[in-house]
């Protein structure tokens, strides 16, 4: 999907975090995990069961923000032996922190606060532990899920994942919806990620004319406006 928009931080941002052709399970080669990205499946199931959120969901947000890689604040690294990414808050775009893409800013809110509340840990453990960032994550989805459990449908838990995205406008907080359902219906598979395939009704989600839109090739994102809407170029609704 590529995005061109007129104006606007957030649209930037999403282009950047889900920038990158897929790798769909569909190809029907089989890729062995690297060793952290098995911890981390171990890591999604164990926070799953603990919150009752779907495991595919966090694979899928945590594919969707950072391929699987923890994300650190710049000058702090890890010494875990396990990778990650070190990021700048001053490079011209709020950073987000851990394997979960939670982030601390004006635009976006501060989620790590508020993940680590939930937990009943310090925010500084979810930027530095992987474990602690996906059981923040999870607790937050949970939150957002309003008394759903793992049990419910995928489709019910739309709602969750938009509010968990922080993205204030709803027409671009249902792109980053889109991409992480779309994931988990057609599966990713790589070296250093996996998302399980399992059946999601997209149609029962956006709508026909709607999910149409969403999977054009090319859309456009109109921002700097209260209320933007998206457009895909060559598209008409019936």
């Amino acid at each position: 999907m590529k995005l061109k928009s007129t104006a606007g931080l957030l649209v930037a941002l999403f282009a950047a975090g889900m920038a990158g052709a897929p790798s769909a399970i569909a190809d029907g080669k089989a890729r062995e995990l690297n060793v952290h990205a098995k911890k981390y499946q171990q890591y999604f199931a164990a926070a799953s069961a603990e919150f009752s959120v779907p495991a595919e969901l966090l694979e899928s947000i945590a594919y969707a923000e950072t391929r699987w890689r923890h994300h650190m604040p710049k000058g702090q690294a890890r010494k875990n032996g396990e990778p990650d990414v070190e990021v700048d808050p001053h490079g011209g775009m709020p950073p987000n922190y851990g394997i979960m893409g939670l982030r601390n800013d004006a635009h976006f809110g501060s989620s790590p606060a508020q993940a680590a509340g939930l937990i009943r840990e310090q925010p500084a453990a979810l930027l530095s532990s992987t474990r602690a960032n996906i059981r923040g994550a999870a607790a937050l989805l949970a939150h957002y899920g309003a008394r759903k459990t793992r049990a419910f449908a995928l489709e019910d838990w739309t709602q969750a994942v938009a509010l968990y995205s922080g993205i204030p406008q709803p027409e671009i907080a249902q792109l980053y919806t889109y991409e992480v359902f779309a994931a988990i219906r057609q599966g990713r598979e790589g070296g250093e990620y996996k998302i399980r395939q399992r059946h999601v009704d997209m149609e029962k989600i956006y709508g026909r004319d709607k999910l149409k839109k969403l999977a054009a090739p090319r859309i456009t994102v109109e921002t700097g406006v209260p209320d933007p809407t998206i457009s895909a170029p060559g598209f008409q609704s019936k």
